[in-house]
Formats: structure tokens, C-alpha cells, sequence
């Protein structure tokens, strides 16, 4: 039984308006940028090698982050999904996954093994929609499983213990083409097993993954404010200048979310937030491990240095009573708090707003899921 949150993403298609929101033509100019021999997306494999197509891919996402991007897929967004979410909030993926399908990819490694949403981290509150640049069919499409027997099969994978070629044999005995032209997409939710067969058409499939997550649902490790931002939040385009400014920054493990992640990774979070916003920091901070109350960090705040970087947001403390208590602080003392994660800062009263809605969105899980029932 469907809920009225999912009966809009239950592998239906999209027309949307090419002319307004012309997404190709967007993908093809940005690629050009740093590939200016690519005149169709669809002969990409004829002038970039397997290692350059993964480049261009990661420079088309990083556009994502541009305001331009950002301002008109909002618009877009605003425009097809709030009727279908009950009218509820959402958020908007940073950056899109770009998947680009070049004839024959498994010869390279390159195909997309079947899986579902919940198994790389999205939550079951997120939805995908996903958005081919070329016209996509047969072989170089995405191959979709029903509702219904993707839920029977992940019960069955993760019970019976299949191998790998177990578990894609069963998917492609019910697996199907998504049958799309650019000026549609296909909408679905994250318990849709899906994957690629070997392209065997002979041109390129280019096309790129958005996800919204609905408020008071499930985000996984979809983390709000970071993977996920809300609407009209480009503080992402903003790069500062803080030099002559006194910063230190804070490491600690006092959160669900801190807990496990060892020092060298939260400040392989930290410093390219810094190096980004011209940041030198005094002194490397960290909390005692086990004091969730995080004194350390509330002493760091009242000794009043221009800013503190952390890691991220969700580095503070549970206890959702006491962070309101040192956020309050830090506005208070005039000392910034910077989540590099989330590539924002506490300044002002309205980031205060911000960073809580964040923080209160959504929850990590509500639940069990299908084969835990």
C-alpha cells in the first residue's frame, strides 16, 4: 500500500518544459568549458577517454553549486514537486550525479551495478528525479524494477546472503527500460532497485540524478544542510576572506554523528574549508571524548576568538537543548561557528534560523525497514 508521499514516485515520468528549463543544452555548455571539442552530448566517447569523462563529470557537478544552477533548478523544483509531496517542505540535492553511459561501459568497468536507494545512504524520505540530457532507450537507458518485487528481492539479498551475480541475475529477470526523451524525467523513491545493462546502441547516454528529501522524513546519511540544502540557500557561492581574523578550530567525538569519525578525517574536512576562505587558524581544539555536554567547546567560545571551524553542524552535541545553548552562546560572545561540512557559518540571527531548521528537518530513520519487518 502506497502512501500519498510516495504515489507520485512510484516509477512515473515527468514532462517538463525543455524550452524554459533546457538541461541538455546547460550539461553541453558547462562540458565545453573545460572539453570545448564536445559538440553533442551523445559522440562524447569518441573524443574523451574513460579517466576523462570522470573529470568532465565532476566539473558538470561542481556547477551545480553555481547561483545560476541553483536559482533556476529551485525554480524548477517549486514548480513540479510540491503537489507532489502534500505541499509538504522540502530540500534540493547540492550537487547532481552525473551518469554518463558511453557504448559498451562495462568493458571499462563502467556500468551501474543494480541497487537500491536505502544501500548508498538515501533515506527512504528522499526522492530521485532522474533526468536524461539525451534520449534514452533500450540498452543505454536506466533498467527499473517495480515496487512490489524490488522489496521481495532486497528481503531475499540480504537474508539468503547472494553474490553479486546472484543478486543482478534476479534483478534483469524483472528489471525494465525507462523510456524517456530530454523533456521528461523519471520519478521514484528510494526502495526502487534499479542498475544498467551494457550499452550496446552505440552513442552516449548522458544523464543526471536529483533527489529532494521531504521534511519530517528519513534522511540516511542524506545529511540536511549538507548533501541536502533548502530552497533560496546559496550561501554555497559565497567564499570569504578572513585574513588578520583569529579562528582556531575543534575536533571532538561527542555526537552520533562525530562519534566514529577519527581526527585526520574531521580535519580533512576542516582545512579545505580554510585553505577556501583564506582561514589561518592558532591552534588545533578538540573535546574530551565522553563529555557530551561539550565544555570544551563552550570555553573555546567565551575566550572570544573571532571564529571556531568545526567539522560540521552535526559535530555538536545531541542533546538538542544544550546546542541551542551554545549556539545562543556563540551569538551572544560574537564569535562565529563554521561547519565546514556544511560550507556555512553562524553570524547573524537568521543563520541561527537556518542552521536549526537544518538541524530539526528531518530524522536519520523512522522505523523499520522492509527486511526488518
Amino acid at each position: 500500500m502506497l502512501t500519498s508521499l510516495q504515489t507520485h514516485w512510484d516509477n512515473k515520468t515527468l514532462d517538463y518544459d525543455l524550452k524554459k528549463y533546457n538541461w541538455p543544452a546547460w550539461a553541453l555548455s558547462v562540458i565545453q568549458e573545460v572539453a570545448p571539442q564536445i559538440k553533442e552530448l551523445e559522440t562524447m566517447h569518441l573524443y574523451l577517454t574513460p579517466a576523462e569523462i570522470v573529470k568532465v563529470g565532476n566539473h558538470v557537478q561542481n556547477a551545480c553549486s553555481r547561483r545560476d544552477f541553483m536559482e533556476r533548478f529551485d525554480e524548477f523544483a517549486m514548480s513540479v514537486v510540491p503537489q507532489r509531496i502534500d505541499g509538504k517542505r522540502f530540500m534540493i540535492q547540492r550537487q547532481g550525479t552525473l551518469r554518463v553511459v558511453i557504448p559498451n561501459q562495462a568493458k571499462v568497468g563502467r556500468r551501474l551495478a543494480f541497487h537500491q536507494g536505502i544501500f548508498v545512504g538515501n533515506g527512504r524520505g528522499c526522492r530521485t528525479i532522474w533526468t536524461p540530457f539525451t534520449k534514452a532507450e533500450k540498452t543505454n537507458t536506466m533498467w527499473m524494477l517495480d515496487l512490489d518485487i524490488s522489496r521481495v528481492i532486497t528481503k531475499r539479498v540480504l537474508a539468503e546472503k547472494w553474490t553479486m551475480e546472484q543478486f543482478e541475475d534476479e534483478c534483469l529477470k524483472h528489471a525494465w527500460p525507462v523510456t524517456l526523451q530530454p523533456g521528461q524525467s523519471h520519478l521514484f523513491f528510494q526502495e526502487h532497485i534499479h542498475g544498467n545493462v551494457n550499452n550496446d546502441e552505440g552513442y552516449t547516454r548522458v544523464s543526471m540524478d536529483m533527489r529532494i528529501l521531504i521534511e519530517g522524513e528519513e534522511w540516511g546519511r542524506r545529511l540536511p544542510g549538507g548533501f541536502m540544502r533548502l530552497p533560496g540557500d546559496y550561501e554555497v557561492t559565497q567564499t570569504g576572506d578572513y585574513t588578520g581574523k583569529s579562528f582556531i578550530t575543534y575536533a571532538g567525538w561527542n555526537s552520533t554523528f562525530s562519534k566514529n569519525i577519527p581526527l585526520p578525517m574531521q580535519r580533512a574536512i576542516i582545512e579545505p574549508y580554510c585553505v577556501k576562505n583564506k582561514i589561518s587558524y592558532n591552534s588545533y581544539e578538540f573535546e574530551n571524548e565522553h563529555m557530551d555536554w561539550q565544555p570544551g567547546l563552550e570555553y573555546y567560545i567565551k575566550e572570544r576568538p573571532d571564529g571556531i571551524v568545526l567539522s560540521s553542524m552535526y559535530a555538536l552535541t545531541d542533546d538538542v537543548v544544550r546546542r541551542s545553548e551554545l549556539l545562543q552562546l556563540a551569538l551572544d560572545n560574537g564569535v562565529e561557528l563554521h561547519f565546514a561540512n556544511e560550507l556555512c557559518a553562524l553570524k547573524t540571527v537568521d543563520d541561527l534560523e537556518k542552521i536549526e531548521t537544518y538541524l530539526n528537518f528531518a530524522v536519520p530513520k523512522k522505523g523499520p525497514y522492509v527486511w526488518e519487518e
